[in-house]
């Protein structure tokens, strides 16, 4: 038996022992690193923080304030003069009593300070506004985490993908050595024929192009080896050059999955079960709150008002005093602008088109669904046929390399003969892992697009 052989068999021993990488613990691990799922978080982060602030238009406004102004100075007016008694105390004046003629002025304090509390309650914003806006914020946060979790199942469904299609690549390397060896061994015995003087020398150069050929398709076939296991370290973080082995078993039966026979009741889970769609109606939502937010401005504004201010000279007392008081004031205000109706109008317009806009992506992408169940439904149909007639056609491959040898051992067969029944067995050991590998695919993309893999 031929070293290839020999290394397909060892290979194909490990993945029955699954001391391995499986394609559950690349999931696991690309999801832990993922830098998508790592924005969606943030993304997260900031829905959940505008939540908050729409929840704030909840509390009063309340505004404190601290000034002080220096004024100019100003020639004081004549007000005239007014007669009074000299040293005249409250009450009647006495008959009799000397008048003086006393000028009439006012002080003027240059030097002004205010402390200042002002309370502004929206009374109408609580019935039109607030509410509206902590609905639309909790829609955004919920489109947000079912969008991070959407792209959660996506990220484990490619790093399974990218797992098996690893394992393809390895099958496809082993197929590429052992046509090498026989292109190899094809050259030997047509060069000894040539010797010989049996063939010409045209079938030497055609061997030796097989050759070449063999070689060209093995090192396509390295190449993709090491792009798919370079793949496997970028999408778990691994540092560079690590090795893998492969620890699933590839080999072990799979039955369809349950559930699928009919396309309409898999589109009918897909519909229910997908978080895309789920992530579009909160989305959609969150733009009618919006829309009924922006429609407020077409009503009247109330607003509770209460303000206390302690200030030297208090504007409230007159004449002016260089001393600090205190007052207050409370209130409550109507106001509307109704010039803003247009512009308000066309704003919910537009913020409704947005939502008609989103409801039309939701029917586009349930027809996609509908497209990807009949796809991945076929897709696994035909790898579990697939794998049987690969199956059947393994049994063939066995029973003709062992008559072969045993005609060989006799003396009725060729050693060209025999390796070419190795060759036939090893492609037929390798078409069956590929038509595996083809399975577990169309089973990983079918339970994706079912929404079976929502937790």
């Amino acid at each position: 038996m031929s070293k290839v052989t020999q290394a397909l068999q060892e290979k194909l021993a490990a993945m029955m022992r699954g001391n391995g990488l499986t394609a559950d613990e690349v999931a696991e691990r690309a999801v832990r690193s993922s830098s998508q799922l790592q924005a969606k978080r943030h993304s997260i982060e900031s829905a959940d923080a505008q939540v908050e602030q729409a929840k704030a238009g909840f509390y009063p406004v309340l505004n404190l304030t601290a000034r002080y102004t220096r004024l100019s100075k100003i020639d004081v007016p004549n007000l005239g003069v007014i007669a009074a008694p000299v040293d005249q105390q409250p009450g009647v004046i006495p008959a009799g009593s000397q008048l003086v003629a006393v000028p009439l002025s006012f002080p003027v304090i240059l030097n002004n300070y205010v402390l200042q509390a002002q309370l502004n309650v929206p009374l109408s914003d609580y019935v039109l506004r607030t509410s509206r806006a902590v609905s639309g914020a909790n829609r955004v946060k919920n489109a947000s985490e079912l969008d991070e979790r959407a792209t959660k199942l996506s990220v484990a469904r490619d790093a399974r993908v990218a797992y098996y299609q690893w394992i393809r690549v390895q099958g496809f390397s082993f197929v590429g050595a052992q046509s090498l060896e026989q292109a190899k061994g094809h050259l030997t015995d047509t060069s000894n024929a040539f010797q010989a003087g049996l063939i010409s020398k045209a079938d030497v150069l055609r061997a030796e192009t097989g050759v070449k050929s063999a070689e060209l398709f093995l090192e396509k076939a390295n190449s993709n080896v090491q792009v798919a296991t370079a793949r496997l370290r970028v999408l778990m973080r691994d540092t560079a050059g690590k090795p893998y082995e492969v620890g699933e078993n590839i080999l072990a039966p799979k039955a369809p999955m349950a559930g699928t026979l009919s396309d309409e009741v898999a589109y009918q889970e897909a519909s229910r079960q997908r978080l895309e769609l789920k992530m579009l109606g909160e989305n959609e939502q969150a733009i009618r709150d919006q829309a009924a937010l922006t429609r407020a401005g077409n009503y009247p504004r109330l607003d509770a008002t209460a303000s206390a201010q302690y200030s030297n000279p208090n504007p409230r007392y007159f004449p002016q005093e260089d001393k600090f008081r205190g007052t207050w004031d409370a209130g409550v205000m109507l106001s509307w602008a109704p010039t803003a109706i247009f512009g308000v109008q066309a704003g919910a317009r537009a913020l409704e088109a947005k939502a008609a806009e989103l409801v039309a992506q939701r029917q586009a992408m349930l027809d996609g669904i509908q497209l990807e169940v009949a796809q991945s439904l076929a897709a696994e149909r035909d790898a579990q046929f697939a794998v049987t007639v690969s199956q059947q056609a393994l049994v063939s491959a066995e029973e003709g390399y062992r008559v072969r040898r045993e005609l060989f051992r006799t003396g009725r067969a060729t050693l060209v003969e025999v390796t070419d029944s190795e060759t036939e067995l090893t492609r037929a050991r390798l078409e069956l892992v590929n038509a595996h590998v083809d399975l577990r695919i169309a089973q990983v993309e079918l339970a994706h697009v079912l929404g079976r893999d929502v937790k």
